[in-house]
């Protein structure tokens, strides 16, 4: 065979291969066709394409601004730590607790633990007197007024729905010490608000001297007059204050949404 014959046929093979790649080609649907992707999955042509477009319309619409993540919070001067860790307000206005004795406010600053039970505490003076505060905030009672709302519920924080006039009555056990051996227990009522992310302490009733607080329950139905049961332990007449309470108590107080009393 001639060199000529043999360059003939080669071209034609060629050509041959040509044509049958093409007709292939165009007789191929997309179903026959798949991609890579970038995490390395193969999917179909028309499946990956619409992922492609899905992708891409919600990337848009990430940037738009109703959809824009929020950027962090900017701190506040000052901020207080408890109002932050107890109620997460970032806000300079403090917990302020009223002393039993004198009316004098006084402000929570840190956190300490004693006993395993971590309390948010604050130092005081007044006039010659100084001493501590301890909240036992892990005993946090919030209080809703509300009878509408049943006694699964009206234990809960009764939030208004005017975001305006929103509210978070509560009790708390707190404890204020002296120079001295003192320390005593009491009850506070304080009355939380939203709007203004502010607290106020609105009075407080005594427990007792060196005693354990056990709970601190609404009494059911809790309804007017609002009543709320603690239970604590104390000591016998004849048991010195060193000896560890076990006499269990339990007392009622009387609440409204500006004052507590004892319920005698």
């Amino acid at each position: 065979m001639s060199t000529f014959v043999k360059l003939t046929v080669v071209a034609t093979i060629v050509v041959l291969g040509i044509l049958a790649v093409g007709i292939y080609r165009f007789n191929m649907t997309n179903d026959d066709i798949f991609m890579v992707m970038e995490d390395g999955g193969v999917m179909q042509y028309d499946e990956a394409m619409a992922k492609k477009h899905a992708d891409a319309v919600a990337n848009e619409a990430l940037s738009t601004p109703e959809f824009a993540v929020p950027s962090e919070v900017k701190p506040v001067a000052n901020a207080s730590e408890v109002m932050g860790k107890l109620f997460s307000l970032n806000t300079a206005n403090p917990f302020e607790v009223k002393l039993p004795e004198g009316g004098k406010s006084m402000v929570l600053t840190h956190f300490i633990k004693v006993k395993q039970t971590e309390f948010a505490m604050g130092d005081y003076q007044d006039g010659e007197v100084k001493g501590r505060v301890l909240l036992d905030y892990m005993r946090i009672t919030p209080l809703n007024f509300d009878p509408a709302l049943n006694p699964d519920t009206e234990n809960q924080a009764p939030i208004s729905d005017d975001p305006k006039m929103q509210t978070m009555p509560f009790v708390a056990p707190f404890i204020v010490t002296t120079q001295g051996s003192g320390v005593f227990w009491y009850l506070g009522l304080f009355n939380l608000d939203y709007s203004q992310n502010s607290l106020k302490h609105l009075g407080s009733v005594m427990l007792g001297e060196r005693i354990e607080v056990d709970s601190i329950e609404p009494v059911y139905p809790f309804e007017s007059p609002y009543k709320i049961a603690v239970t604590y332990r104390d000591r016998a007449p004849s048991q010195a204050m060193s000896e560890e309470p076990k006499v269990i108590k339990t007392v009622e107080m009387t609440v409204s949404e500006s004052e507590i009393s004892s319920g005698h």
